[in-house]
């Protein structure tokens, strides 16, 4: 009975060895220590790397980025290079020892990561924060998915300050 009614979700990149793919199951889990919460579908060839590198790098690309960042989950790292193909520049990640992360990214959390066992059709992964880089700008115009092939950017924003200007509240028919 699957029903997305919870999207926009945030896209993320996942960097993993030199294989990488988009995502929108992720979530942040814990403050100290930093840990980040990931659901992978169990075809996917980025859950064997996983499993075999014990690491990744979760990257987040502006809205111009969209079009390769969404074509990479169209690609399986099973039968052909990804950078090489989308033409996108890859550099090392700079805490772990197998995984390049794609140019570009305004921000990047590297993770050291562990399998919970599930019984879904997705494993869960969480991923411990070993180090982040990244600029106010990853805030700006960040890809949402919008559940199946659509996609949006952010358009307008508030800021909610208790005891300021009152809203309407919504009222019940």
């Amino acid at each position: 009975m699957y029903r997305a009614f919870f999207y926009p979700m945030r896209l993320a990149l996942l960097a993993v060895g030199r294989n990488f793919m988009p995502m929108a199951w992720w979530m942040p889990a814990s403050k100290e220590p930093f840990r980040f919460l990931l659901a992978v579908d169990r075809k996917n060839h980025t859950l064997s790397l996983l499993r075999e590198l014990s690491e990744a790098a979760l990257a987040f690309y502006p809205w111009e980025e969209r079009a390769w960042v969404v074509r990479a989950g169209y690609l399986t790292g099973r039968r052909v290079r990804k950078a090489e193909r989308l033409g996108v520049a890859l550099r090392p990640a700079r805490c772990l020892a197998h995984t390049w992360v794609p140019e570009g990214a305004l921000a990047v959390f590297e993770l050291k990561v562990a399998e919970w066992p599930t019984d879904g059709d997705h494993a869960l992964f969480m991923g411990e924060v070993v180090h982040v880089e990244g600029s106010s700008e990853a805030k700006e115009r960040p890809i949402l998915f919008l559940g199946f092939r659509d996609f949006a950017t952010l358009g307008e924003r508030w800021r909610f300050r208790p005891g300021g200007a009152k809203l309407p509240l919504r009222e019940e028919p």
